[in-house]
């Protein structure tokens, strides 16, 4: 079968090779120069260096995207820890750690949050009562925090404001990209039950040692290619032609028309909608997409002339940066001289639509007194990247769809359906062969 996948991201990258696989034609059309979508990276002229469009982490429970980079040979070319092991700074500088022990039931981060530095010991006890709360949950109870805000939920759990804005939020913007009362209570206990519920080695991290373009973007085109499908690049689509509950074409700029078996549309669902014919809009499935909000991330590539960083990744609590990367450490290169560090902001608020200069004079000093030898070096290069459809809101009440559409032809992926994942790679991967696998049942 022919197929058309609208939208080379991670989602239709991981489409198309699970189409390709099962033997299908598969051609991706993208308006972009480069394939990846929100995952790619890319040289910095001044410094040589392969940098990510965002900082992106997975972990050790999201199967769907090792078992895609094992797929594609590239699993290696990630660091990858055994357990969760996290600095964390406060606004000080004083530091932290969280890490996971070998404990059964949900006890691994026990240990390490009793010696945790960051919170009061009353702070410490609700965090207890709530993951009892957690454990506790049945499957009467799911269909009611659908309906919840995280922070309404952690309230009835008994958290203190201060709890949640310095633990429950610090958990949940860089999985969620939103905070927890802008968060469904059930999308962010999934991630919690996911993560630290369940094995001990759940929660543990990986980053990626090359650009994301190296890791899974170039490799999934190269994986379609040598099975007979192609990727087109500045392919543009201005709408999908509909009749008789079918796809049957779709519209290029300049006018170019194209047809296909079946369709896969691998769009974000805001850039999806206004493609397709205004009476189809409000049917089934697709009548959910109109709920979706984008949400934006924001990272501050920072180049200095000396190691500033002891770590491979920090977290930091009452602080705005959020996240540090150091991207020399993840590459393995030689940090006797300069260093790269990532600051990765998720949910950044007023933040995003501060400038360059501005970004870096309000963050640049948060960093250096956080870190003391930061504080002597030069910083040598700057950028900062702002992604402003980074990923959907995952908003209390919100409609998921599955890949099946009332359209006969057409088949969803993305990292806002129904995969149960929050808005990550892992979700994307699972969207995508989602897709594949639907596509291929009703073909058969």
């Amino acid at each position: 079968m022919r197929v058309g996948i609208i939208g080379a991201g991670l989602a239709g990258l991981a489409a198309g090779v699970g189409l390709a696989d099962r033997g299908h034609e598969v051609e991706l059309l993208e308006r972009r120069p480069w394939a990846g979508g929100a995952t790619y990276s890319f040289r910095d002229e001044q410094t040589g260096d392969e940098i990510d469009n965002g900082q992106h982490v997975f972990m050790e429970c999201t199967a769907a995207y090792r078992s895609f980079l094992e797929r594609l040979g590239t699993l290696d070319l990630t660091m990858r820890q055994e357990r969760l092991r996290v600095p964390v700074f406060d606004e000080a500088g004083r530091r932290s750690e969280l890490r996971a022990a070998n404990l059964p039931f949900g006890l691994h981060l026990a240990p390490s949050l009793l010696r945790y530095r960051h919170l009061s010991w009353r702070q410490k006890a609700q965090i207890v009562r709530a993951f009892l709360a957690i454990r506790r949950l049945g499957p009467e109870d799911r269909p009611r925090l659908e309906g919840l805000t995280f922070e309404q939920w952690l309230r009835e759990a008994g958290q203190a404001p201060d709890t949640i804005r310095e633990f429950w939020d610090f958990l949940v913007i860089p999985t969620l990209n939103c905070r927890a009362h802008e968060a469904s209570a059930s999308q962010a206990l999934f991630v919690l039950e996911q993560g630290f519920q369940r094995d001990p080695a759940a929660a543990a991290l990986a980053v990626p040692a090359v650009g994301l373009s190296e890791l899974h973007v170039a490799p999934a085109v190269r994986a379609i290619e040598e099975r007979g499908g192609t990727v087109a690049l500045r392919a543009p689509i201005e709408r999908i032609g509909v009749a008789g509950g079918r796809v049957e074409a779709i519209a290029l700029a300049g006018g170019e028309r194209r047809e296909f078996d079946a369709y896969v549309s691998a769009l974000p669902p805001w850039r999806l909608l206004p493609l397709l014919p205004e009476g189809v809009r409000g049917e089934g499935a697709l009548a959910a997409l109109a709920a979706f909000e984008p949400a934006p991330i924001l990272n501050l590539h920072l180049w200095f002339d000396r190691p500033v960083a002891d770590f491979a990744f920090a977290a930091f609590v009452r602080s705005e940066l959020q996240w540090v990367f150091n991207r020399s450490r993840a590459g393995g290169e030689d940090e006797d001289g300069r260093q790269h560090l990532v600051v990765s902001i998720s949910a950044p608020g007023e933040l995003f639509a501060l400038g360059g200069e501005a970004l870096r004079a309000r963050l640049l000093p948060q960093l250096r007194e956080a870190l003391p030898p930061a504080r002597a070096a030069e910083l040598v290069h700057s950028r900062v990247l702002k992604e402003p459809e980074a990923t959907f809101l995952p908003a209390p009440g919100l409609v998921r769809p599955g890949p099946r559409t009332p359209l006969e032809n057409l088949f969803l992926a993305g990292s806002y359906t129904d995969t149960g994942w929050p808005a990550t790679m892992e979700s994307a991967v699972r969207s995508g062969l989602d897709a594949a696998a639907a596509l291929d049942a009703a073909a058969a």
